[in-house]
């Protein structure tokens, strides 16, 4: 039997992200003045130009407060568009993949618009959910983990004990 081999993933999000002045197979012109990068070095400047930028707006005072209370500010950067893409193979309960799948499908239909599948895949609601998780690195983070973990557990664990109580006989009177 033969193993099949993903090469490269689609994803509209990769689409479109390369700049005007990139040319498919054009290489980058020798800079004379710098020193002959090392690999580790290129490695660390690609990492650092793939990160994403924002664009500087001016905030009235009013938006300004507002950003100052950001719920996302304690999570990492999330990924860069161009990183690469790993098959993420899973057994989850029915009723959370359902759950992920009307999640996926109301984001989609909150603008009043159809958006598309390819607009918005469901692997990107995944992923976002796993990157408001936080870093392994924030020790807040994985408190706040650790104790979602208990509550699912405690819950699901409570579901079934109370599914495998007797049930009480129905009050019979004459």
């Amino acid at each position: 039997m033969s193993r099949l081999e993903i090469k490269r993933l689609d994803s509209p999000l990769a689409r479109g992200t390369r700049q005007p002045d990139d040319r498919a197979g054009s290489k980058p012109q020798p800079d004379d003045r710098k020193p002959e990068a090392t690999p580790q070095s290129r490695r660390r400047a690609a990492g650092e130009s793939n990160k994403p930028r924002l664009a500087s707006v001016p905030q009235a005072p009013q938006e300004a407060r507002a950003a100052k209370s950001d719920p996302f500010d304690g999570l990492p950067d999330p990924p860069a568009l161009n990183e690469s893409l790993e098959l993420l193979s899973t057994r989850l309960p029915t009723s959370l993949r359902r759950s992920l799948s009307e999640l996926t499908s109301a984001l989609r239909a909150r603008g009043g618009e159809r958006v598309s599948q390819k607009g918005l895949p469901e692997q990107e609601v995944l992923a976002v959910l796993i990157w408001l998780a936080g870093s392994a690195e924030n020790s807040q983070a994985v408190a706040r983990l650790g104790a979602a973990l208990d509550a699912y557990r405690a819950r699901r664990y409570a579901a079934a004990a109370e599914a495998l109580r007797p049930s009480a006989p129905a009050d019979e009177s004459p």
